[in-house]
């Protein structure tokens, strides 16, 4: 990847929403370039996609919760495929360490958050969890 889309990438990851002709003013090329730059990004798969971000009124009456998963050694794949269809789970990471894996989810109330860590906890091959609930996020440069 060279620079100038590395510098595109930046743009659209700090408002994706911008247009082709602020993109171009900005990184000092053409529409057309810009055009055929995110073409070219999107089918390599350096783009996947285009999202909203929640801003802090939404947000503010969220819970957010990271839970670490410990599971046995061969359940793995059945797990994960449980987890994928649990709504509440905004991302699930796989990770080194004590621990396998790593939840990121997003509830209305402390007993959807209670219903969630019941429903992984009967997950046959889940050893155990261990929930943070997020307090205030400081910043984040997604």
């Amino acid at each position: 990847m060279i620079d100038k889309d590395q510098a595109l990438l930046n743009l659209l990851k700090t408002n994706a929403r911008v247009s082709i002709s602020e993109l171009a003013r900005e990184l000092g090329i053409s529409r057309t370039t810009v055009q055929q730059r995110i073409q070219r990004l999107e089918e390599n798969q350096v783009i996947d996609g285009y999202t909203i971000r929640m801003g802090s009124a939404a947000q503010r009456s969220r819970i957010q919760a990271h839970t670490n998963i410990s599971i046995e050694a061969n359940a793995s794949k059945s797990i994960v495929e449980t987890l994928e269809k649990i709504p509440v789970i905004e991302t699930l990471y796989t990770v080194s360490g004590k621990i396998d894996l790593i939840a990121i989810t997003n509830v209305a109330s402390a007993g959807e958050l209670d219903q969630y860590l019941d429903q992984v906890s009967a997950i046959h091959g889940v050893k155990s969890t261990e929930t943070a609930i997020v307090l205030t996020t400081k910043f984040d440069r997604r």
